[in-house]
């Protein structure tokens, strides 16, 4: 791999980890540019969740003041992450390569769809489900965050968004704190499916800690200003970004 590869990578890293921490979709940046750099689609899905985790973490650290929900409901959230994190990841190491390579496209397709209609979704939930003021434990909304999680774990390009618009569906009305929820357990998240995939043999240390690096310095920053930064401007060029990349993983497909 070339030098300037390198830097492209390191690039990638620092925009993705940006995106995640005030809008979510980094993995639209980073998968994509290990892919067009010649990794398997196995490996790239390994490693850009090894990568961005670190970003997570410290964006997390910059929402935490935001975060005002009961400890029993904190954990039962922590806890419904890890254990589809750890589904999700045992399943992507079972995958075989050919097959999660098909699958990657319509993967990517349906994240980028979610968030290119968020703002829509979110709408239609805010105004036709009761608010309530912060996130309160309840059976019912078990099955649907694991179901999540598992696919947090599995492939998580979107799951941010995913996550709001479930906060949304439940009635949440506090963004920040929705947002600091859903750092925070992406964080929790892809952290359990990253030792996972430590111990698969699927990381490139080399370019992964590249990667890392790259995404702190992005999600520090990122979750630093993401209250001054048009998210509009952002969100749009996303959506420009994950439709190219979905129109690249059919026709390769």
């Amino acid at each position: 791999m070339e030098n300037y590869q390198y830097f492209l990578l390191f690039a990638s890293a620092i925009v993705g980890g940006a995106l995640n921490a005030f809008a979510g979709g980094g993995g639209f940046i980073v998968f994509p540019s290990l892919v067009l750099n010649g990794v398997s689609s196995l490996k790239s899905n390994a490693m850009t969740c090894v990568s961005l985790w670190p970003g997570n973490v410290v964006s997390a650290k910059a929402f935490q003041n935001d975060i005002r929900i009961k400890r029993k409901d904190l954990i039962f959230l922590l806890v419904i992450s890890s254990a589809g994190g750890l589904c999700g990841a045992v399943l992507m190491i079972m995958t075989n390569q050919e097959v999660f390579k098909a699958l990657v496209p319509y993967f990517h397709l349906v994240a980028w769809g979610t968030f290119t209609f968020s703002k829509s979704i979110l709408n239609y939930f805010q105004k036709n489900f009761q608010a309530e003021q912060h996130f309160e434990y309840s059976h019912r909304k078990f099955l649907p965050l694991f179901l999540l999680n598992v696919y947090g774990g599995y492939f998580n390009a979107g799951i941010g968004i995913m996550i709001l618009t479930l906060f949304t569906l439940y009635g949440m009305k506090n963004l920040n704190e929705m947002n600091g929820l859903k750092v925070l357990m992406v964080s929790v998240n892809n952290g359990i499916a990253a030792i996972c995939f430590v111990f698969s043999g699927l990381i490139d240390w080399k370019l992964s800690l590249i990667l890392i690096f790259g995404a702190v310095l992005g999600g520090y920053y990122g979750a630093v200003y993401s209250r001054k930064i048009n998210q509009e401007i952002v969100r749009k060029a996303i959506i420009v970004i994950g439709g190219l990349m979905a129109v690249y993983f059919f026709m390769m497909s």
